[in-house]
């Protein structure tokens, strides 16, 4: 039944796509491609690219020394890429990015190519694997790069991703293969394939547009990190073709991305870490907005209406971010998380409540502890999820929310909404109905949620404190310190027991942070007050 409610949710595309694709790794390795005489690729750009590596700098590259999602290995130089075959399948993905390639001078930026070239053949994996392949192909077209070994190897991987698209992924990794195929075509111009590529790289974004961006600009695997990630893509697209015909489309998604990204996004600057997402994968918002304004003069402005699902309410010294929409695309959940009804709070631009983030891609305990209905801010009902997120990236059975509202005004704002699914996942009619008021005359956010039912069933409304907040308890009336932000957390209804939790904001990364449960038997209502 878990895979028969995983798969049924697929599109029959998706399906044909996967057997293609496994049919594919059983045969023999692909053959390359013709090359076409005297090859000789560039780009122009309308202005200079983006480029972001959070993690490695120029000498420790050259010392041999790699460093990605926090953690270094010492591959050497020239590089052993073997090595680094026993780490997890991200950290590998990582190193065949390249996206340190900037951080070099020419003549390294040339060395480093060729070695790998010379080290992973036409097809191995991971290096060929098409998302490694398309972020690998972009870079080296960004380092414009004149050796005729590097171009030749530009063609073969261009040629390689045309002919193994990921279309069993319609979603971020599908317009990753849509930039690098525009990047590859544009590079090349008229010479050989490249016009198919940048024909078919464009038509990837003008299909997919529609249905990947939604009204309000949100993304629509609905991960802010995802978010920016796409956005970047639209951006380098239109910085190679921005004045064209085809390119339209893209400019007003991309005002619209902008526009989304600002506002899931805390006055500090930090992502809100929904779904999957963390800091340092996705460039800061700050350059990221800088970068369209380069290319489109546009400034980018917070939204309030929400088809993505989420709500925001910002006052002077709040920053309330809320998730009340479906946990993703029903055929593409793969960086969904159980966490409908959460939601992230800052105070004089202080992280108070937090999302758990993602520490890790790799199935095991983390993986299922981040993606969990326990790892955020919401109810879960006999400590069971919201919905039944298995291996790295599978959803089984999941249920969008119901009756979502929300308003705001000169006072504040009020989030409702209704999640159903637990009678489903449990029986005995159980349900979740919760509401989130924000008053700004009383610097207060009241939390209430009504959970119903038959049968015992016990209830429990978890919060999440950031690391650096002091946790100062008086019976039902906690005071949250953080510097110099203090918070007072009154329990108005349901038992309180504080446990420990784990918070990720990076990939790699875990922190102990203080969980607030409050709990109840089924029927029950739980409410607390966060005053501020």
């Amino acid at each position: 039944m878990l895979y028969y409610d995983t798969v049924r949710h697929l599109k029959p595309g998706q399906i044909a796509g996967r057997l293609q694709a496994m049919a594919k790794d059983r045969m023999r390795r692909p053959r390359p491609v013709t090359l076409p005489p005297s090859l000789n690729g560039s780009l122009n750009p309308r202005t200079p690219f983006l480029y972001h590596d959070p993690w490695n700098g120029r000498e420790q590259l050259c010392d041999g020394r790699f460093r990605f999602l926090n953690h270094e290995e010492h591959l050497g130089w020239p590089v052993n890429w073997r090595a680094a075959e026993t780490l997890p399948l991200l950290w590998q993905f990582n190193l065949h990015y390249f996206h340190y390639l900037h951080l070099l001078d020419g003549a390294e930026r040339e060395e480093i190519c060729k070695d790998w070239i010379r080290a992973n053949a036409l097809g191995s994996k991971p290096a060929w694997h098409p998302y490694p392949t398309s972020l690998r192909i972009v870079n080296w077209c960004k380092a414009n790069l004149k050796s005729g070994e590097v171009q030749e190897s530009i063609y073969q991987q261009a040629a390689f991703l045309f002919r193994n698209q990921e279309t069993y992924h319609p979603g971020n990794h599908l317009l990753e293969n849509a930039r690098a195929l525009v990047f590859a075509g544009t590079y090349f111009g008229e010479q050989g394939e490249a016009p198919r590529w940048l024909e078919r790289g464009l038509e990837i974004y003008e299909r997919e547009t529609p249905a990947q961006v939604l009204d309000d600009g949100g993304y629509f695997e609905r991960s802010p990190m995802y978010h920016a990630l796409v956005l970047e893509g639209y951006l380098d697209v239109m910085n190679l073709h921005g004045n064209s015909h085809e390119a339209v489309p893209l400019i007003d998604a991309a005002k619209r991305m902008a526009n989304f990204l600002i506002t899931v996004t805390h006055p500090s600057g930090q992502l809100a870490l929904f779904n999957d997402s963390t800091q340092e994968i996705a460039p800061p918002t700050a350059d990221l907005l800088d970068y369209g304004q380069r290319l489109t003069g546009y400034q980018a402005r917070k939204v309030t209406a929400s088809s993505s699902g989420y709500f925001v309410d910002e006052a002077q010294d709040l920053y309330l971010i809320i998730d009340g929409g479906p946990i993703g695309p029903s055929f593409l959940p793969a960086h969904a998380h159980a966490d409908i009804f959460s939601f992230e709070l800052s105070v004089k631009q202080r992280p108070i409540v937090v999302d758990s983030g993602v520490c890790e891609y790799k199935a095991g305990e983390m993986r299922q502890y981040a993606r969990s209905t326990r790892a955020h801010n919401t109810v879960t009902v006999d400590k069971l999820d919201q919905a039944e997120c298995w291996g790295s990236f599978r959803v089984a059975r999941r249920f969008d929310p119901k009756d979502v509202s929300f308003r705001t005004d000169a006072e504040g704002s009020r989030f409702a909404g209704t999640f159903d699914g637990y009678g489903k996942l449990i029986g005995d009619q159980v349900i979740h109905q919760r509401s989130i008021v924000s008053t700004k005359a009383d610097r207060r956010i009241r939390v209430a949620d009504r959970v119903s039912g038959t049968g015992k069933h016990l209830a429990e409304s978890m919060l999440h404190l950031h690391p650096s907040v002091a946790v100062q308890r008086d019976g039902n009336r906690l005071t949250l310190k953080c510097e110099e932000v203090e918070c007072l957390l009154t329990v108005e209804r349901g038992e309180v027991a504080i446990e420990d939790g784990w918070y990720c904001p990076r990939f790699g990364v875990k922190e102990r942070n203080t969980v607030i449960a409050i709990s109840g038997g089924v029927p029950c209502e739980l409410a607390y007050t966060i005053s501020y």
